[in-house]
């Protein structure tokens, strides 16, 4: 990290299209101006990380949606699981499958 040391009305430019201004200074507070290109998003890091937590509840909640909505159970064939191809599951062999249901997050 590096840590300059400014004085009201000083400024320090960041990538020559940033400029960060101490516009004042008080008890346990200092007042920063930012001046960037309407592309750069400027968050407050507490409101970053919300919405960076919401972006993967979103992912997930997403992901749990596409699984409810499966109609099939995927079932691995092959020559170790006595299982065809194409073959229907038995409700016994449907009931020992591990659910993705148990491992999704509970709604808020």
């Amino acid at each position: 990290m590096l840590v300059l040391t400014r004085r009201t009305g000083e400024s320090i430019v960041i990538n020559n299209n940033i400029k960060l201004t101490v516009v004042n200074v008080g008890p346990g507070r200092v007042k920063i101006g930012i001046e960037a290109p309407p592309s750069v998003r400027i968050d407050r890091e507490e409101v970053h990380t919300r919405i960076l937590q919401e972006q993967a509840e979103d992912v997930l909640d997403a992901v749990a949606a596409t699984l409810a909505h499966a109609d099939q159970a995927t079932i691995v064939t092959g020559p170790d699981t006595g299982l065809l191809a194409g073959a229907p599951a038995t409700p016994a062999e449907e009931a020992a499958a591990p659910r993705l249901s148990s491992f999704r997050r509970k709604p808020r």
